[in-house]
């Protein structure tokens, strides 16, 4: 796309986000994945800079929103609910309710392999996108910026979070708590081929955190993840 009609294209996006943009070039690298700056001979590595600075600000916005509006958990659920909100997942439903996918900057290669679905290019874009934000209007416009955005949607993760994939959400868990990986085991499976019952257990180092069973290894996985959930944190799903 011609220079000219990307900066309009994006100044007009985000004006529709309510920012008006001092500096409409660092929201351009915000939305540069590294695979195009690659493409097209920049020397640099997109966006990513704006992503490491992006990470901390929303660290710190969600921190500053648990803090004020919910005071009354402990520490450690606090923490908990914080690394949920700022998981990939979350980020990049996120990046999708603003339209972040329609504006990131992909090389051709990306767009063939439909990288504007990818969770993790539209997690890491919106990070870069918050990092931009603060660095163009400050650390009070893009906190209640944020806000004003994605209070009631944040909100509602808290009150009634609505797990799929039990085992993503453990392991976001735990990588917040102790920085180790849950690892799954197979133990047995039982009955005749057509109705076969499988046991797993979740493990963190050697050390069963949770068991569950299913009709495939991948339920049974999905179960015990569930039971570690319930069984360390009291989270009921």
């Amino acid at each position: 796309m011609e220079e000219g009609l990307l900066r309009k294209k994006l100044k007009n996006w985000l004006i529709g986000l309510g920012i008006d943009p001092v500096d409409l070039k660092i929201y351009i690298e915000s939305m540069t994945h590294r695979s195009f700056a690659k493409e097209i001979n920049i020397l640099s590595r997109g966006n990513e800079q704006l992503e490491f600075l992006g990470d901390s600000v929303l660290s710190f916005i969600v921190t500053s929103y648990l803090y004020k509006n919910f005071s009354y958990y402990a520490e450690g659920k606090l923490a908990k609910i914080r690394a949920l909100i700022v998981s990939r997942k979350i980020l990049a439903t996120l990046a999708r309710k603003i339209k972040i996918d329609r504006q990131v900057l992909l090389s051709e290669n990306e767009e063939i392999s439909d990288g504007r679905s990818k969770e993790s290019i539209l997690a890491n874009t919106f990070e870069a996108f918050i990092g931009a934000v603060y660095t163009d209007k400050g650390i009070n416009f893009a906190l209640q910026w944020f806000l004003d955005k994605f209070d009631d949607f944040i909100e509602e993760k808290i009150t009634n979070p609505k797990i799929s994939d039990y085992k993503t959400y453990l392991q976001e868990i735990i990588q917040a708590d102790y920085s180790k990986l849950v690892k799954y085991v197979l133990e047995k499976c039982e009955g005749p081929d057509h109705e076969r019952t499988f046991y797993s257990t979740a493990k963190i180092d050697s050390k069963i955190i949770g068991q569950g069973s299913g009709k495939s290894k991948k339920e049974s996985e999905q179960e015990a993840a569930k039971k570690a959930l319930h069984s360390m944190y009291n989270i009921s799903v």
